[in-house]
């Protein structure tokens, strides 16, 4: 008998896949759709079509202007012409900023029976093995490098992380590295709370200082599948190309992702190092907020950098993010925080080095260093004279621990309101400053 669950576990492990079972098990619905028309379903909708599934449509938020893909009608999401238990949805929202957002309301409207869109990309066209390296993982865009359970299980083989070791590993999913707190744009609902710093903390962090983060923390840990290198806007620091060095010199990483919002001016020493193999140059894709200048720019700069020979992925147009939280503290009682912590993803997938300092999360980082508030347990901080053994410690205490005091701050989950938003908006959201209560703003 089929077993979906087997599936995956094939697919992350390489092993060959009952793809026969596969797709008698996709023609069970009535009706099968896939929810993201972007590269991810591209590809996985492709396919399907080729082993000989039938697709009734894609959902997508931008169904007026894709229309069809593959000859398949693009519709509004949830349009279906089955009983939502009589239908299967391949979901290929990739997206972290709406990814949570979406599997909620997708279970808001009763439909349980979702294929991880990923997962049928990594049994049915991923090519990674043992004899294979990141360069194919870099090469692909329909896949997410960040999420993909299949480049986790090879990375660790290929880097020999020890399973048994006295404590847990210290091998991460990613660890962003923030090298600036400065940016061109000023987006609304920025996941990195640029636009809340106070005009003094709005600058390039030191070179020494980041090649010293760089250094310290590779020396820690047992590897990293993904290094996320953000700002601000990465293109803004002087010396990204020696960032970049650094970087390279360390062995047990599987890909950094430089990420740029594509609206600067891009010099040419900056491009030095960008074509490595383990490289990727990500555009983030907000051009549907940005002016006709800002986007003939944004083009350019994605043309002048893959002329480079580096490789660049531009993102999938995102139409929503999903709004970041607010960072006041809200008092919660202490069984709240543990249970947010519980819930809490971001400690799993989203560690943040910055400026001398580890923190679990951009919550526990933005708190720190916009000012609100100083709280020692929620980092470790990355002193030369520490030593490794010092540093592996103290990550473990920290990642162990059942609640983060930034968890106070925290309204919803992972971040995360669970409100959407224009992504890319241009604005001002007030973080930092607790709302006056209705009652008081009405009587002034």
């Amino acid at each position: 008998m089929f077993k979906l669950a087997r599936f995956y576990d094939d697919a992350v492990t390489g092993t060959t896949a009952d793809i026969a079972g596969l797709v008698d098990y996709l023609k069970t619905f009535d009706a099968l759709y896939i929810w993201g028309a972007g590269y991810l379903g591209d590809a996985v909708g492709a396919k399907l079509l080729e082993i000989g599934v039938p697709v009734t449509a894609y959902w997508d938020t931008r169904h007026e202007s894709l229309a069809s893909l593959h000859e398949i009608p693009v519709l509004p999401t949830f349009t279906s012409r089955a009983s939502p238990e009589r239908t299967g949805v391949v979901f290929c929202i990739s997206s972290s900023f709406v990814m949570e957002h979406c599997l909620s309301e997708l279970k808001r409207h009763g439909f349980a029976h979702r294929i991880q869109g990923d997962m049928l990309y990594a049994g049915l066209i991923c090519p990674l093995d043992d004899q294979s390296t990141f360069k194919t993982c870099r090469d692909a865009n329909a896949c997410d490098v960040y999420t993909c359970r299949k480049n986790e299980y090879f990375h660790k083989r290929w880097l020999g992380v020890p399973e048994n070791e006295p404590g847990p590993s210290l091998y991460f999913k990613n660890i962003t590295f923030v090298i600036n707190q400065i940016c061109t744009l000023k987006c609304k609902y920025c996941y990195s709370y640029t636009n809340a710093y106070p005009d003094e903390s709005r600058k390039n962090f030191p070179l020494a200082q980041i090649l010293s983060d760089i250094d310290k923390t590779f020396d820690a840990i047992d590897g990293v599948k993904i290094v996320p290198l953000i700002g601000g806007e990465t293109f803004l620091h002087p010396d990204l190309s020696l960032i970049v060095k650094k970087f390279l010199e360390k062995s047990n990483f599987g890909i950094l992702n430089v990420t740029t919002n594509g609206i600067v001016k891009i010099h040419d020493r900056q491009l030095e190092g960008l074509a490595d193999s383990r490289i990727q140059v990500v555009f983030s894709n907000y051009k549907a907020s940005l002016s006709a200048k800002e986007g003939d720019l944004f083009d350019r700069n994605v043309e002048r950098v893959r002329a480079s020979g580096a490789q660049v992925i531009v993102m999938n147009e995102t139409p929503q993010w999903t709004v970041p939280t607010t960072l006041w503290d809200r008092n919660y009682p202490l069984e709240t925080m543990k249970q947010k912590r519980r819930d809490c993803l971001n400690p799993l997938i989203c560690k943040y080095v910055k400026n001398g300092k580890f923190y679990p999360c951009t919550v526990a980082d933005s708190i720190y260093n916009i000012g609100v508030a100083d709280y020692p347990q929620d980092y470790v901080t990355l002193d030369a004279d520490r030593s490794r053994e010092a540093l592996r410690g103290e990550i473990r205490t920290l990642l162990a621990r059942s609640y983060f005091d930034s968890c106070r701050h925290c309204d919803g989950v992972c971040g995360t309101t669970g409100v959407t938003a224009l992504a890319g908006e241009q604005g001002h959201y007030e973080v930092v400053k607790l709302p006056m209560p209705t009652r008081l703003r009405a009587a002034q």
